[in-house]
């Protein structure tokens, strides 16, 4: 076939099966990300009708532009109120989570290295496997929304998110520099991750403020969310370029950008809300983005599955350690909330890993880490699994009410 045809074609089937996941995501509860998943599995292992070596070097670029989008829009929708009550926990199940996502995996290649099933590395290649996929995928926020979770949940899910990507790429790095030269500050974890984090702040906040004089030119324009999704692009770029963590920067500059109708009136009495909010149509375009750059991501995500039998097996375990160790860490981070069962498996389901690992998971390898080989592999197979089981896992979770749960804790479920 013509490779233009041949593209044409791919894309278009993307597109529909990606319409065709949310219809049915729509009347039974089973995300789509399921069957993205394994259109890409089919596109590029089993029937190699895409080549993933052709797309491996655009994996990084394909990462930022999807954190960018998917980051904004969901941001952009919060409101302030909910953030701050969410926030405190949030940011703590983030911090307990990454240190038990560490350890499950840490743990999981030691026993695989005693049982002789895995070559014997470093500990700290094993450190360095942990921290890349120690971060929630940023990627999924929108499926929490879709099946219209409670708010409580969704909002702790979105700070735990934004914070473990943070601690993922900070972490990694520094493992990656002490296997390198056998030394580091131990301090400079904390330097790193306070500089990342006061940077990406600092740079929302200018953004915000210049883009939200502008608002009422903008927001009733049919270019209105194009000139915003650019700055949110252009924000992301300029915080990486100054060692700033990007997404943090995106959210906080996408967060007061959509709160600009509650913020603008308090600072100057008698501006109208209305002037701030952008319109409907800029909605509607703002979810097909999402839709679309989540279609593609989902299946570059299955069109970068391993074809070892051994390394799917291992990822796969690797993934139901992650979710046996996420239990302890969001029963940990939610006492008191008053979460109901529902709610707090909800919260445990969600483990799913992203591109931000896959792209991490490709350092080891260019530093000369001794086993490293196997790594990106590995973690692609790991996201994969986790994907999956947080697909399933969530579409049971979220069709059981809570007479149910009751019901099966009464009968000793």
């Amino acid at each position: 076939m013509n490779p233009v045809a041949q593209l044409l074609v791919i894309v278009a089937g993307l597109l529909l099966i990606g319409a065709l996941g949310e219809f049915v995501f729509s009347r039974t509860g089973i995300p789509d990300v399921i069957w993205l998943v394994l259109a890409g599995i089919f596109a590029g292992p089993v029937f190699e009708v895409v080549s993933p070596r052709m797309l491996e070097p655009a994996v990084p670029f394909f990462g930022a532009i999807a954190l960018t989008i998917i980051l904004s829009g969901g941001a952009s929708r919060l409101r302030l109120t909910d953030v701050a009550a969410a926030a405190p926990r949030g940011l703590f199940l983030a911090f307990v989570g990454f240190v038990f996502s560490v350890a499950s995996v840490y743990s999981y290649f030691w026993t695989l290295t005693k049982l002789e099933l895995v070559k014997p590395v470093s500990s700290l290649s094993w450190l360095i496997a942990g921290a890349i996929v120690g971060g929630s995928a940023l990627v999924v926020m929108p499926t929490p929304a879709g099946a219209r979770v409670d708010s409580r949940v969704s909002h702790l899910l979105e700070v735990e998110s934004s914070g473990t990507d943070a601690l993922s790429i900070v972490m990694t790095m520094v493992l990656i520099d002490l296997v390198v030269t056998g030394s580091v500050d131990l301090a400079s974890p904390f330097v790193a991750l306070a500089r990342e984090i006061g940077i990406g702040v600092t740079f929302g906040l200018l953004v915000a403020a210049v883009l939200i004089p502008v608002l009422p030119a903008l927001c009733d324009k049919p270019h209105g969310y194009t000139v915003f999704l650019a700055s949110m692009l252009i924000l992301y770029a300029l915080t990486q370029l100054a060692n700033g963590n990007g997404a943090l920067a995106v959210v906080t500059g996408a967060l007061l950008i959509g709160n600009a109708s509650t913020l603008v009136p308090k600072v100057i009495p008698g501006a109208h809300p209305e002037a701030f909010v952008f319109t409907e149509t800029a909605r509607v375009m703002q979810d097909q983005m999402i839709f679309l750059i989540k279609s593609f991501f989902f299946v570059l995500i299955g069109l970068m599955f391993p074809t070892s039998p051994r390394l799917i097996v291992l990822g796969a375990l690797g993934a139901l350690v992650l979710l046996l160790f996420r239990i302890p860490a969001v029963k940990l981070s939610t006492i008191n909330l008053g979460f109901t069962k529902k709610q707090t498996w909800l919260t445990i389901v969600a483990i799913p890993r992203g591109l931000a690992a896959g792209v991490l998971s490709t350092l080891p390898l260019q530093y000369g880490i001794a086993g490293a080989e196997n790594f990106s592999p590995g973690v692609f197979a790991l996201i994969v699994t986790s994907i999956v089981l947080f697909a399933i896992g969530f579409a049971v979770v979220s069709r059981m009410s809570d007479a149910s749960w009751s019901a099966a804790r009464a009968s000793g479920l």
